[in-house]
Parts: structure tokens; sequence; C-alpha cells
């Protein structure tokens, strides 16, 4: 058969599975060919710290932050104007640091959620009110400071952050429901914790569709771009083991440095010199996933680039440009947020419309935020309990619970209340096709 005819063939085969090919990709693969890794560039220069809400400017913001008069706390501080009756949910997360933007709009969509149900009388009168509180991504601070909101709030959303999440583990801190996790590894889901809630499918789930798709059309030379933290360790022994019961092995496994306000990637992209491989995969946060990706496309290469959730398409073609990011997969673990006829998304997009001041367009950790809220707020009504044990009983009574075409399940011997996994790839637009 031709070439050109091949390379028709592959592409139309590879839509079909919901994965773009550039034109000079489909030409390699279709020859049998597989480009070696070129060499990487020098790294980049140093990023500016990561803005709080409060720092960056009002109104045009990166990334959908909103304005705020004051930073978000260091340490717990009451909050102003509320009253007895009030039901205090608490967000303890790393306002500032490498995953911000994750912890800003996290915090944003559980309060967009709180907002509203507020304006429609929120639990039977009672008001919702979150309390925030920065851990600086510092996993001390963490593990101190949700020790402390133990009679200051019924319920916490997302934390951020592995060695976050393992260290509170660790500490046997918790004894209020933590409803999600970001990111989301085995380590904090096995063995059960009593008061940790899965509202997202797990990196494991992730990790396992994106190979899975990859092996099918015969993507067989794999390599991993993993940050050197908890994280990254569990996501390489993951590959390493689904890779090996298929009787393959790792291309390629590069470690990037992951510690204090920003991430280093020249390790990692040093590691890709010299090796080959189709399609290679990345694990991190939004920003230091964006700069990988942009350095392997800026450096020409020609694999397929895939990310989990945690990847922001927004911070990839600011950093690599539209024409590199077009084609470059992210798994998805929250509701398609262009599919308004989705109950959830569509009452989503109306409150967001009428109580936010946010200029940009939400993001998946808006709405993941927003469940996660919406999440707690049914527990309380399932046992008209706002405290603690009530919410985490009302959790526990959340089977096959409809949130408007999301479902979350979760039971006494079940906290993984998602499994929904689903494939995006920036288009030619920039706007993310499923």
């Amino acid at each position: 058969m031709e070439l050109n005819k091949r390379t028709r063939l592959l592409r139309v085969g590879l839509a079909a599975l919901g994965l773009v090919l550039t034109p000079v990709q489909a030409q390699v693969l279709a020859q049998g060919q597989v480009k070696p890794a070129a060499q990487a560039p020098a790294p980049a220069p140093a990023q500016a710290p990561v803005q709080t809400a409060a720092q960056a400017p009002a109104p045009a913001q990166a990334q959908a932050q909103a304005p705020a008069k004051t930073p978000v706390p260091t340490e717990i501080v009451p909050l102003v104007g509320t009253s007895p009756t009030d039901i205090i949910v608490g967000h303890v997360s790393g306002y500032t640091g490498p995953v911000a933007s994750d912890a800003i709009e996290i915090g944003q969509g559980g309060e967009l959620y709180f907002d509203a149900l507020n304006d429609r009388g929120g639990v039977d009168g009672r008001k919702v009110r979150l309390l925030r509180v920065d851990d600086n991504f510092k996993p001390d601070n963490t593990v101190k400071l949700i020790g402390e909101m133990k009679g200051k709030a019924v319920a916490l959303l997302p934390t951020t952050g592995s060695a976050n999440g393992a260290a509170l583990i660790k500490a046997n801190v918790l004894e209020l429901p933590l409803v999600g996790t970001i990111p989301s590894p085995d380590l904090f889901r096995n063995p059960i914790n009593k008061n940790i809630f899965h509202i997202r499918a797990s990196d494991t789930q992730q990790t396992e569709k994106i190979l899975e798709q990859l092996i099918t059309v015969g993507m067989t030379n794999i390599g991993i771009f993993v940050p050197n933290n908890p994280f990254g360790e569990q996501a390489t022994k993951q590959v390493e083991a689904y890779l090996a019961s298929r009787g393959l092995k790792l291309a390629v496994n590069a470690v990037y440095l992951l510690a204090g306000p920003k991430a280093d990637v020249a390790p990692g992209l040093k590691a890709l010199e010299g090796k080959t491989y189709q399609a290679l995969i990345f694990f991190g946060p939004p920003k230091s996933v964006a700069t990988g990706i942009a350095a392997v496309k800026k450096s020409g290469d020609t694999a397929l680039l895939y990310a989990l959730s945690y990847a922001d398409s927004k911070y990839i073609i600011e950093a690599a440009g539209l024409k590199l990011a077009h084609g470059v997969a992210i798994s998805q673990v929250m509701p398609n947020l262009n599919t308004r006829t989705m109950p959830l998304v569509k009452q989503f997009h109306e409150d967001w419309a009428k109580h936010t001041k946010i200029k940009d367009a939400p993001t998946h950790f808006h709405i993941e935020g927003y469940i996660a809220a919406r999440v707690i707020v049914e527990a309380i009504r399932k046992t008209k309990d706002a405290s603690p044990d009530g919410v985490r009983r009302g959790l526990e009574q959340l089977r096959g619970f409809d949130l408007g075409g999301y479902i979350v399940d979760f039971s006494p011997t079940n906290h993984q209340g998602s499994r929904h996994v689903d494939l995006s790839v920036i288009g030619g637009s920039g706007k993310l096709v499923y």
C-alpha cells in the first residue's frame, strides 16, 4: 500500500479512538519509524513565583484567578460575618507554590456552589461558608493545619500535593471527612481511610486507560516524564507493571525535580536524550507538565504526548504555542464542560454566570471543587446532621447518587466514588475535543 494511503488510514483510525495526529506524526508512524528524541534544549529560564488570587492583578488574571483584597491566610482565621448556625467547610491547600492554580480554582468552585446554595436558601435555612487556609504546599503545614481544623469545620474540600497527602496519612491527624485529593494515587485509597472520599477516578485508572489505547493502536515503545515525589514513584511502578503484563518494557523513565515553589524539568529532558519512543506520558502539576511538553515539542520530537487530568490545556498552549500543542492528549475525570445538555454542567454554568466575577472560562478544577462542595451538602441532607460524623455517615449513604449526569457511589466499604475516565485532545482551535 502506498505511503500516503497508509498515512490517511492511520490518521482516520486513530481519530476514531479520539486521538488526533499531525500529518508528520502520521507519516512517521505509517513508515514504521520511531524518531529518536532530539537533544534536550537548554533549561528554560526560571519561572516567576506563582501568584495567589490576592497578588494577581484584577480583573485580567492568568487561569481564571479571582481578585481578592487579602491573601489566603497561612493560619486558621475565623470567618468574618458568620452566624452561629452557619455550616463551615474547610479548605487546606497550596494556595501558593507550584500547584497554586489547582488550589485556587478548587476553592473558587467550592465557594461558587455554596454561594448559589445560600442564594437558594442554604441547607434548611443555614448558610454554608468556606474557610480557606494556605499550607504553602508544605507537607508539615498540611498536617498541622488539617489537625487544627477539628472543631472549626465539618468537612474539607480536596487537598493538593502527593507528599502532602502522604504526610497527612502517616501523621493520622485527619478527623474530618476529606472529599477529594489532588493527585489521587493508590496510596490515598488503599487501605481505605474512613475520612477520605474520592470523587475522581484514580491515577491508576487514568494511566491504564492511556496505556490501553496506545497499545491497542500498536504503540509499544512508551516513555514517561515524572516528578521526583511519591506521585512520580507510583506512576513509574504502575506503568512498568502494566507494560510487564503485556510483555513490554518502559522505553525511558525521565525524572524531573519538583520541590519548593517551582519545578526543574531539565533533568527529565536530559534523560530523554538519545532515547527512542513512540509515545511519552507526562505526570505532575499543570505548569510542570506544560513546561515539559513545550520543551519536548520545541526539540522537534514527533512522539505522541499524553498527560493525566492534572494537565491544563491552556497552560500547554501558552507554553508550547497552539501549533505544537495541537494533538496533545489529556485524560479527563470530570464532566466535559462543553456538554451543557448534562444537568450538572448546565447548572454549573448558570451558577458561574450569576455568582462569579471571574472573566476567564471555568476549568475542570473549578467543577471539581463545585462537585466536592455539593457532595458534602448532599451528605448533610441525607443525615440532617451537620457534624463531621454526620457528613461521614451521609457520604457512605450516597450509593449510585446522580448529581445530574455524574454519578458518585460510596458505601461503608467503598470510598472510591467515581471511576469515570475520558480522553480528550487539544484541537486545532485550542479547544479540547473528546
